[in-house]
């Protein structure tokens, strides 16, 4: 669509046609036309593709449009739960325009387009600051941040500059009792490598003296973020300081390192101090490796003597009782930083000091995180930083030492505390999902713990829909972070609150289920047929879940753990010994669940419902396909559940060719040409079926229907007439 010469276009009249293109860009947003249907969505997202593609060549008359509209938006301000839903959605598709646009010029793109760059991070800077009021102003603010990261590629000194100067604005003299420091904070989200990083610690260190400690702390807090951003962006950056020393980074974190010392006096902030405190240590590996030595005996110069001091501290007090609550919870929180560095160095490189210094204190930080008889906690207002504490350890481990399953065998624990099953749900759907380094290991090597996962999965669907609960959990709510979707936790402790918890464990079940599902099909060692019981005990799982109205959230995911387990590959995973019976059985028992519901009218969002099935159905045909050239792939489709699960299923699909919803007429009539499909399949194999109309007694009939599907038609009741028509002559 998009494949014609933007170039040769946008050189006609480019001014004017860009700008109509922008403004029709703009009246189709859902701040303009309400609600976004089916055909809306689908324009806009063509415009935005359009803008994309255009802002390659014309990138500030785009970005200058595009702007211009978010201010609009922006100054509207709406009141209504359904004005406020289109003000929220039309910013969200205006950010992703402008991040995509951004995104697609590549680095050291140089332009003379300042003013833009500065109205924009302007714009940019109030959404960032936003408080978290609700879903949709994470997502906003999750959106501006990748805004943000996208302009710093290539207008770093613009965001800098304004840094800058609001470091100068909070000296000493500065008498505002609530200073802003939103642009400091922009730190955390620009796009930093090495070099950027450097001159961002230079800037510091000048001013870091003049700052009072609140703004310190938040400086100090950005820069971390700012390096473990730089360590997602520039993995081989960080990978080469580990084998070459940069005397200028090295220089930088030392004189940073000394600037924390008053900081980390006070033991409220000790465990912020220390965290990056720790990260200026690993980024002068020749400093800490002479720290780390002087252990063994090697000399330490008295440079280092302060240095040697904080690491010589730090394991001290990761030990519980040796030392005061405070500092102990502050080495936990050093010490998992430290752990999630090393992930960041390649395996093969296990003499790398940092390694060395993790040994030195994984065992007693597994002894003070993972513990059934003492769970970790630094009380209740820190719940959901604890539990984002053992996952970002347990995901560490994982990588560091794959085969060692302390943590594992805690969290998969019955007995353990519900706050250990969702940090173990967590942490393996973090390590399917996040993009991984070479030489992180695959989530295979815990596929064997797939009984107790599935073990889990009942218990917690049990508990949820029963109101069957064993023992009081703590109270769980996700939250996310502006880089990725981060396991928090709100926790309360009143056991009328106990559902929630359960609830939501479930839904990151459910989750991971979708992300991976052999962590849930690994039956290693069994049996045919219990294998067959396990596989179906878990499908119906989630076919319960699909509807259930009570939870739409844990319902869409269930579809789409379900659409994921109907992949061909993972059908034959339901039961290897018999994959084409075992096949019939179970699949024809989810038509059937659904298609019973749909009859009886007690599913509302029918319409994504039939679209799910359809998709259910493709991959169904596809793995019949797949099947017919080397067996018989009507072996068990003769069972009495496989043909009633057929009719209920054509009655759904001709019942809904009466909907008042056209997209689901639409959606009824093209599946009928699937059913058509799977009789074609199946008929090459079976002498008895030879014939498609012995398979399915209506096929030409709904061949027609399904051709209708794709016929333009002016509006429902032409559409509904055609279908009349068709049906009455046959």
């Amino acid at each position: 669509m998009f494949s014609s010469d933007f170039s040769s276009m946008a050189t006609l009249k480019p001014v004017e046609w860009v700008s109509a293109l922008i403004i029709r860009f703009e009246e189709q947003l859902p701040c303009r036309t309400g609600p976004q249907t089916q055909h809306s969505r689908f324009n806009v997202e063509q415009n935005k593709e359009c803008l994309i593609q255009i802002s390659r060549y014309k990138f500030n008359l785009v970005i200058s449009g595009l702007h211009k509209i978010l201010q609009k938006v922006n100054e509207m301000r709406p009141h209504g739960p359904d004005l406020e839903k289109n003000y929220y959605e039309s910013l969200l598709i205006v950010l992703d325009t402008l991040e995509k646009c951004l995104s697609s010029q590549p680095k050291d793109t140089t332009r003379d387009e300042a003013m833009n760059v500065k109205l924009l991070l302007r714009e940019i800077c109030q959404f960032i600051a936003l408080p978290n009021d609700n879903s949709m102003v994470v997502q906003l603010k999750n959106l501006a941040s990748k805004v943000l990261f996208a302009l710093s590629l290539n207008n770093f000194s613009t965001v800098f500059n304004r840094i800058s100067a609001r470091l100068q604005e909070l000296s000493p003299s500065n008498t505002d009792e609530n200073p802003d420091f939103s642009d400091i904070e922009l730190i955390q989200h620009i796009n930093v490598d090495v070099d950027r990083l450097v001159k961002l610690l230079n800037e510091t260190i000048q001013k870091f003296r003049c700052l009072r400690k609140n703004a310190q702390i938040v400086l100090m807090s950005s820069l971390e973020k700012a390096i473990w951003n730089w360590m997602d962006t520039y993995p081989s950056e960080f990978a080469d300081l580990q084998k070459r020393r940069n005397e200028e980074l090295a220089k930088c974190c030392e004189f940073m390192f000394e600037h924390l010392g008053s900081l980390a006096e006070n033991n409220k902030r000790r465990a912020a101090v220390w965290s990056f405190q720790i990260m200026l240590l690993v980024l002068s590996p020749k400093v800490l490796e002479e720290i780390v030595n002087a252990d063994a005996g090697a000399p330490c110069s008295q440079r280092h003597f302060k240095k040697k001091q904080f690491i010589d501290q730090l394991k001290k007090a990761l030990i519980p009782h040796s030392i005061s609550r405070h500092l102990t919870e502050a080495a936990a929180v050093t010490c998992v930083k430290l752990c999630k560095i090393a992930t960041y160095i390649n395996l093969n490189d296990s003499n790398n000091v940092v390694f060395v210094l993790v040994q030195s204190v994984i065992s007693e930080l597994k002894n003070l995180l993972f513990n059934m008889v003492k769970p970790f906690s630094r009380g209740q207002a820190y719940i959901c930083q604890d539990v984002d504490l053992m996952i970002d350890c347990f995901v560490s481990l994982f990588r560091i030492s794959p085969h060692s399953n302390e943590a594992l065998k805690v969290c998969l624990n019955q007995s353990s505390p519900s706050s250990y099953h969702f940090v173990l749900v967590s942490s393996l759907y973090r390590i399917i999902t996040q993009p991984r380094l070479p030489w992180w290991p695959q989530i295979g090597i815990v596929y064997n713990k797939s009984s107790e996962l599935r073990s889990m999965f009942t218990d917690t669907l049990n508990k949820v829909t029963q109101g069957c609960i064993s023992h009081t959990p703590l109270r769980m709510t996700q939250s996310l972070s502006l880089k990725e979707k981060v396991s928090t936790l709100k926790f309360k402790d009143k056991s009328s609150e106990e559902a929630p918890s359960f609830k939501n464990l479930l839904l990151w079940m459910v989750r991971l289920i979708h992300a991976d599902p052999m962590l849930m099909l690994n039956n290693q060692g069994k049996a045919g047929h219990e294998i067959q019981s396990s596989t179906l005990e878990l499908i119906n799982g989630l076919v319960s879940l699909v509807h259930n109205p009570s939870m739409p959230d844990v319902a869409a995911e269930a579809m789409e753990a379900l659409l994921v387990l109907h992949q061909p590959e993972k059908i034959e995973m339901w039961n290897p010994e018999a994959p084409i019976n075992t096949f019939w059985d179970v699949s024809s028992q989810v038509l059937f669940s659904i298609s019973q519901k749909l009859i009886q009218h007690q599913i509302i969002n029918y319409t994504e419902i039939l679209k799910w099935l359809r998709d259910i159905l493709v991959c169904r045909n596809a793995f019949l396909l797949r099947h017919k050239d080397y067996a018989n792939c009507n072996i068990g489709a003769h069972i009495a559940i496989c043909k009633q699960a057929h009719i209920k299923l054509e009655v759904v699909f001709l019942m809904y060719l009466w909907s008042i919803d056209i997209d689901a007429v639409l959606v009824a009539m093209s599946c009928f040409a699937l059913l058509c499909e799977e009789a074609d399949i199946r008929c090459v194999w079976d002498e008895v079926t030879a014939t498609v109309t012995y398979l399915l007694p209506n096929y030409h009939v709904y061949q027609e229907l399904a051709a209708a599907s794709t016929i333009l038609t002016t509006g429902r009741a032409a559409l509904q007439k055609r279908i009349k028509a068709l049906l009455r002559t046959n």
